[in-house]
């Protein structure tokens, strides 16, 4: 697939005012995959806009599983349209059924305020690395056909393990990297629509992290694992189309559910994005 596609995925049409409509991609998954639900979300959102200012937080709750048959309708409440913030809530269905609700804020840009960030963790360059798709088609036992499925979106894995992680409790590692940009360069500059593409990608790698402390794959038939909610934070500007830096870690896993705490840098190892998802990693017999 081309560069098209990967703008696809959160392509959505306006049927009403405040009411949007996207066709979720077929995977080789059970049921729509949660991360383009989120996407799609967040592009309707801002199209609700008076002003471009860009979104700096989103906050996302997956309620019911969808069906990759069946559009998708996005409806979008305008909360608060302010001098310096502005909010929406959106809510996603597939015919009266609820499937997705999601919180966004929008911040007007300011060029003034204070500006720090941690150091930008170790790892390796993405030049030194075997993409995603590679990996997939050598072991595809190791990897799900969902990654040979991403040919839109250049996915690399840095190898971790105990010499480059603190090990958790297990004495595994609870640690992962990966580097995502496009393919080809996106026809696009618009702030949001990067945003919404980060949103998406954001939940392809991350609730797997919470496996690694137990040594099994996202692909294991004895795991049940699903997006719970899926939360965004935009620090700064980048775009999807440049490498970046996607640092993973799952701090603990308890009772059927792992949490994972993620951050995007820039190449140039600026911190433009932070995530936090809670997510089912159930055993199942």
């Amino acid at each position: 697939m081309k560069h098209r596609d990967l703008l696809e995925l959160i392509e959505i049409e306006q049927i009403a005012p405040t009411v949007f409509e996207g066709q979720p991609t077929r995977y080789r998954l059970p049921r729509v995959f949660g991360g383009q639900v989120a996407g799609m979300a967040m592009e309707a959102a801002s199209q609700t806009l008076s002003e471009p200012w860009p979104a700096h937080s989103v906050q996302c709750q997956f309620l019911r599983p969808g069906s990759a048959d069946r559009p998708i309708r996005f409806a979008v409440e305008r909360v608060r349209d302010g001098g310096s913030f502005a909010s929406r809530n959106v809510d996603a269905y597939q015919g009266d059924v609820r499937l997705f609700s999601a919180r966004m804020s929008y911040h007007r840009e300011e060029v003034d305020g204070f500006d720090h960030q941690l150091p930008v963790p170790s790892t390796t360059p993405p030049d030194d690395l075997h993409s995603a798709a590679e990996l997939a088609h050598d072991r595809p036992d190791e990897w799900p056909q969902f990654y040979r499925e991403w040919e839109q979106l250049d996915i690399r894995i840095v190898p971790t393990g105990p010499a480059s992680a603190p090990a958790s409790t297990t004495g595994l590692t609870a640690h992962s990297q990966v580097w995502m940009r496009a393919v080809e360069p996106l026809p696009t500059s618009r702030q949001n629509t990067h945003n919404a593409l980060l949103a998406c990608i954001a939940d392809l790698t991350f609730l797997s992290t919470s496996l690694l402390p137990h040594g099994l794959p996202p692909t294991h038939p004895g795991v049940m694992i699903a997006s719970l909610d899926h939360c965004v934070w935009f620090h700064r500007p980048f775009r999807v189309d440049e490498w970046l830096l996607y640092d993973q870690v799952s701090p603990t896993a308890y009772g059927g559910l792992g949490l994972c705490r993620g951050a995007f840098y820039t190449a140039d190892g600026v911190h433009v994005a932070s995530v936090l998802q809670e997510g089912l990693i159930r055993p199942v017999s």
